[in-house]
């Protein structure tokens, strides 16, 4: 393996692995919320996020869906090849690469979107928004603030991705 596919095999597998880091927090902040945890939060903010109740089941689904998308990741540190059925045909295995790099970049996408609207409705996302901010909001804002780098991550991954499996065939 020549020493420039070697670093890119690298600095795909080192964007993906920190962009998974950085998806992280948010996740796991939501969850101690859902279980009971108050986490310093303002009882009007609960209140208001129904939380618990109606809303204890939306976090629950977001951070659900957002670790869904975490583990996803790692199909972008896996060879095409090994995640290819071998029973597929060989023209629907060149597509295999472009499936996963695709996802990963459509993926990136909706995710600057959501990062972007959130930057944009802060006083609606941040639960400390109106209260005064203690160690709970800057660890909730530093979880957020992480999150905030997992689109370019994933982005930059998906591309070196595609740039190193999606002309080849599987």
């Amino acid at each position: 393996m020549s020493s420039t596919r070697s670093r890119s095999l690298h600095l795909v597998k080192w964007c993906t692995y920190a962009g998974m880091v950085a998806g992280l927090p948010t996740a796991l902040w939501r969850l101690p919320l859902v279980m009971g945890a108050t986490l310093g939060t303002p009882d009007f903010w609960r209140e208001q996020q129904s939380i618990p109740g109606a809303g204890t089941w939306y976090l629950l689904l977001l951070s659900a869906m957002q670790l869904t998308a975490i583990g996803c990741m790692f199909f972008l540190t896996i060879a095409p090849r090994k995640v290819t059925p071998r029973w597929l045909p060989t023209h629907q295995r060149r597509l295999v690469p472009a499936i996963i790099g695709g996802t990963g970049i459509a993926g990136a996408l909706v995710l600057a979107l959501l990062v972007t609207m959130s930057v944009i409705a802060w006083d609606k996302v941040d639960p400390f928004a109106s209260a005064d901010y203690d160690a709970w909001a800057w660890v909730c804002a530093g979880c957020y603030l992480l999150a905030a780098l997992w689109p370019p991550l994933l982005g930059a991954a998906s591309v070196g991705y595609l740039r190193r499996h999606g002309a080849r065939a599987v």
